[in-house]
């Protein structure tokens, strides 16, 4: 997971490194909250606290292969990446992905309870994604290239 792709850009590996992964958490959170590459964060403890689990995955279905698609092509993605998570009886978030420099659009993604990095990345290049996000049970986001 630390080790860099070769076959991406620098400037978009940065990009992904960068990012602020936004997380919509249930209506009792009295706001949203977000991950950051290499940020330690505590939230991510009370959600393997609360639904049992040690780790958790960032994924998002827009965009695949970095190539960008249209509004609704993306949205139909995502549908289908929910519907396929929930009929797996995964436990999932809602959230947004962004890059605070704003030179790639935010993408609609999902954080997974309990999704280790093995089925993480079937679920990544399923989706046909050059990366996620892994969160180990040191609540610290990883970049987990695919490509």
């Amino acid at each position: 997971m630390h080790r860099k792709n070769t076959q991406l850009p620098a400037s978009l590996q940065q990009a992904y490194c960068r990012a602020i992964y936004r997380v919509h958490g249930e209506p009792k959170h009295a706001s949203d909250w977000w991950l950051q590459v290499g940020v330690h964060q505590p939230l991510l403890l009370a959600g393997y606290a609360q639904h049992r689990v040690r780790c958790a995955t960032y994924l998002t279905a827009c965009n695949p292969h970095g190539q960008l698609l249209d509004a609704d092509d993306n949205a139909l993605r995502m549908r289908q990446l929910c519907e396929a998570l929930a009929a797996g009886d995964w436990i999932f978030d809602n959230g947004f992905g962004e890059d605070p420099q704003g030179r790639w659009p935010g993408e609609a993604s999902v954080l997974i309870w309990g999704m280790d990095a093995s089925k993480a990345r079937l679920w990544g290049e399923r989706q046909q994604q050059n990366a996620l996000l892994f969160c180990a049970a040191d609540a610290i986001p990883r970049m987990l290239w695919l490509r």
